[in-house]
């Protein structure tokens, strides 16, 4: 038979063209198993690795063109075609095989996996001869990933994983590499021998793993080289190939890895590695990195652990990196609610942006902005000056192709910039109308950023013996620093939103106000040219229109609100409700089971060996105990998000538009839910203390949405009325039933039942500075604020006016007096016979 060598033909790889190095059909294996590639159903052998002498005792001439039966016999052979019946044979994967070599049986891990037509067959040596029960590799990563669900952040996180890998692989050094946007990696996490130099906070080029690389490990999780000193194997076939073609190794376990990475790792004086791929939104976030510096190799069992940990590891990126800002999301959302106000209550939208300035830089954190509205445009905090602003303008015009513009290296796209990057290094801009030239375009000033990469970052160019350039790993990986320049803080995703959030209503306030400048400028001509003399009833007219439509703003945002809540918590009920209500038939049956096992050993007290030795190996005296309680641990759990559902429910009511008896604590407690972010320390005060004193009382008859925005209401004033007091350094030392001074900031909540029992009172008092006995006789008063400006739109407490005196035929009060706090009092009656509600 004709012998021959399946080596593809390809280009030498050099410095031009190592991006396109084809490493995944490189024709050779690592040598620490053998590769058959085998045609189906007859199981016959096309091509070999050219090891099998040395592995299988059989010549690679020999074994091309019989069937598998040349290595296994029939029973190893109907065990394999059984497990080829699977589609997914990962889930197989691997088969405890015996090859009969030189009157010895020697045992084989063959893992199996399909490509372009073909069955691949993987054999390597097996250091155990039976496959681990899923029992069993439960109970071996259980504990572990425990540890790292349980991580708070993202660096606990990384840190617990290595530490776990380490663990459970035994590599000198486990690293958590994570890829930035230009494909850089970083070193964020480490677990290493004591006598290694850390690698802990080193940069690496994109580079050093090119582009072909990452799209192996996007579909490959765990690669591993046992020992990088590999003479590689090459694949040879006889006149039985399907194809011309060189074979995809894209999934083999064995595929030999490009030399360039061989002298990469030989530089860094590494002699084993094995990486796991972490994804994360179905893409190469980064890399679990394992170093050994003496030669290592670890069965599929192991690589199969250390491959499910990367895999837990990958599905906690999305809630831990989601966490890292969760604070910071929701104060960029309450600068956003803030600034819709405004713009909502304005019939300017170039004035009322202006007004705003400062929340406008903090919705995206930016140092400066400039606000276009056609020939004119307005600057807010640090901005290019003059011609280089109107230029940067125009540029910014002409190629705002896409949603939003950002970037944090203005001078890669218009270099122009470099003469103001003390003041925009970074841009982030929207268009809000491209035929009426409003746009919006942030600016952050340069941060002169120090990088330790690990060795220089500029691949090094060597000569071959011809002369030629040839491409190689850098030598060195000593600590090499590099000033980046012309760089800001990089945009985060929350900030882009929030911008995205920006521009939508900007766009949708421009058009509603346009729409209404029309039909508002018909109407006054028609009113005008028909009735002169009324011109006093036409403006009390229009001032009820902009109560009405004031009111009308102020509802639509709580009704969002309850929406979105309401959408949230009727999301979670199902499933929720679900895993509570079969927790009890769990807890029912593994009790009955375990009943079961007890009556049992009652009336056999002495199993059998073999029945004893798995009662051991599994634990069972464990089990017995842990499981009830494991059960009722998630019970808890089950039972206190049903609690958070509730109290969502309670808050936005969606379903509750008519008059009916509800419990008022509900929405006070559902309100102080959602607030509960801003009575938070915050940087610049103490947290806001809340002290609750119910009283007990019975269910009260109202428009449960109304009542919780009239809570929500004076909950926010008080709120912001102690954040005034804490800037000004005013705080009142009275809040109400304390015998001492107070001295930090309190709300108390009172309820109880009036006087002649026909109405309950809730009762919220602050100790803010207070306000003027003519300033308390306003306050209800439509568009009255005394708030600065840009804070508020002053008809939040005239709606909570309306709402309980006019729709429920309550009262809302106020008492108040400098340095003595400021108390609402709500006063709503048990039953009423509700008119139609204004408000809905």
């Amino acid at each position: 038979m004709d012998l021959q060598i399946t080596i593809p033909a390809l280009e030498e790889v050099d410095l031009t063209n190592c991006d396109r190095e084809p490493i995944h059909i490189s024709g050779h294996i690592q040598p620490h198993g053998v590769l058959l590639v085998v045609r189906e159903p007859e199981l016959e052998i096309l091509q070999v690795s050219e090891n099998t002498q040395d592995l299988l005792g059989v010549e690679p001439e020999s074994a091309i063109g019989q069937d598998l039966s040349l290595l296994f016999d029939r029973v190893q052979l109907e065990k394999l075609n059984a497990c080829l019946r699977n589609e997914n044979l990962k889930t197989v994967n691997p088969i405890k095989l015996s090859v009969h070599k030189a009157g010895k049986s020697l045992e084989f891990d063959c893992i199996l996996h399909r490509v372009e037509g073909v069955l691949i067959v993987e054999l390597e040596l097996a250091t155990s001869p039976e496959n681990i029960s899923v029992f069993s590799f439960y109970h071996s990563v259980r504990a572990t990933v425990s540890k790292i669900q349980s991580a708070k952040n993202l660096k606990e996180l990384c840190q617990l994983t290595v530490e776990e890998v380490r663990k459970i692989s035994g590599f000198d050094r486990v690293m958590v590499y994570q890829f930035d946007h230009e494909g850089n990696g970083a070193v964020i996490a480490e677990d290493k021998a004591e006598m290694l130099s850390p690698f802990l906070g080193l940069n690496y080029p994109s580079s050093d793993i090119p582009k072909q690389a990452r799209q192996l490990y996007a579909l490959n999780w765990l690669r591993l080289i046992p020992d990088i000193n590999y003479q590689p194997v090459p694949l040879v076939s006889g006149n039985h190939a399907l194809t011309s073609q060189p074979l995809d190794l894209s999934f083999s376990v064995l595929r030999s890895v490009s030399p360039i990475h061989i002298e990469y790792l030989q530089n860094m004086g590494v002699a084993a590695s094995m990486s796991i791929s972490l994804m994360k939104d179905k893409k190469l976030w980064g890399l679990i990195a394992c170093h050994n510096y003496t030669p290592k190799y670890l069965n599929y069992e192991l690589r199969a652990a250390c491959e499910f940990i990367g895999q837990v590891m990958s599905l906690e990126l999305q809630s831990k990196e989601g966490n890292e800002d969760y604070d910071y999301q929701l104060h960029l959302k309450s600068i956003l609610t803030k600034i819709f106000e405004d713009i909502s209550t304005s019939e300017n939208l170039s004035q009322v942006l202006v007004k705003c300035q400062h929340n406008l830089l903090e919705a995206v954190n930016a140092q400066g902005a400039a606000i276009v509205f056609g020939d004119n445009c307005y600057r807010v905090g640090q901005t290019p000056q003059g011609e280089a602003l109107k230029y940067l303008t125009q540029w910014v015009q002409n190629h705002l192709n896409k949603e939003i513009f950002s970037t944090d290296s203005l001078t890669k796209c218009y270099p122009e910039a470099e003469e103001f990057k003390d003041t925009a290094s970074g841009c982030l801009a929207i268009a809000i109308s491209p035929t009426q030239k409003i746009y919006v375009l942030w600016f952050r000033p340069e941060v002169i950023k120090t990088v330790n990469w690990a060795g220089n970052p500029n691949k090094p160019v060597e000569k071959d013996e011809e002369g030629n350039p040839r491409l190689s790993p850098r030598k060195s990986f000593e600590l090499w620093k590099e000033n980046v320049r012309y760089k800001s803080l990089p945009w985060k995703q929350c900030e882009i939103d929030a911008a995205l959030e920006l521009k939508k209503a900007m766009i949708n306030i421009v058009l509603r106000q346009a729409d209404k400048l029309e039909k508002l400028n018909t109407a006054l001509e028609a009113s005008v040219a028909r009735e002169r003399e009324k011109t006093a009833n036409l403006k009390t007219a229009m001032s009820e229109l902009k109560r009405a439509q004031t009111q009308l703003v102020q509802s639509e945002r709580m009704s969002s609100l309850g929406q979105l809540v309401a959408a949230v918590a009727y999301e979670v009920t199902n499933p929720i409700n679900f895993i509570y209500g079969n927790l009890s038939y769990a807890n029912e049956y593994s009790q009955k089971m375990i009943n079961l096992l007890q009556l049992y050993e009652q009336h056999y007290p002495s199993p059998s060996p073999e029945v004893q030795a798995q009662i051991e190996a599994v634990e069972l005296e464990f089990i017995v105990e842990d499981l009830p309680k494991l059960l009722g641990s998630m019970k808890v759990g089950a039972n206190r998000i049903r609690e958070i559902v509730q109290s969502l429910r309670n808050f936005s009511r969606i379903d509750e538009a008519e008059i009916k008896p509800v419990d008022i604590h509900d929405g006070l407690d559902s309100a102080l839910l959602i607030l509960s972010n801003r009575l938070k320390p915050k940087p610049d005060r103490p947290a806001i203390h809340l002290i609750k004193e119910y009283g007990s009382l019975p269910l009260v008859e109202c428009y449960a949405v109304q009542i919780n925005q009239v809570f929500m209401n004076v909950l926010t004033n008080a709120i912001d009325a102690l954040e005034e007091a804490f800037v000004n350094n005013n705080l009142s030392s009275h809040c109400g039933g304390e015998e001492e001074p107070v001295t930090c900031g309190q709300i108390r909540i009172v309820t109880e039942i009036c006087p002649g029992g026909k109405a309950v009172a809730v009762r919220i008092k602050d100790n803010g500075w207070g306000m003027e006995e003519k300033v308390c006789q306003k306050i209800f008063e439509p568009f009255f604020t005394t708030k600065q400006v840009g804070k508020g739109a002053g008809i939040g407490l005239a709606i909570s006016h309306e709402i309980a005196v006019e729709q429920h035929g309550g009262k809302l009060t106020c008492i108040s007096a400098p340095g003595e706090g400021t108390e609402l009092i709500i006063e709503i009656p048990l039953s009423q016979t509700p008119p139609t509600p204004i408000v809905k």
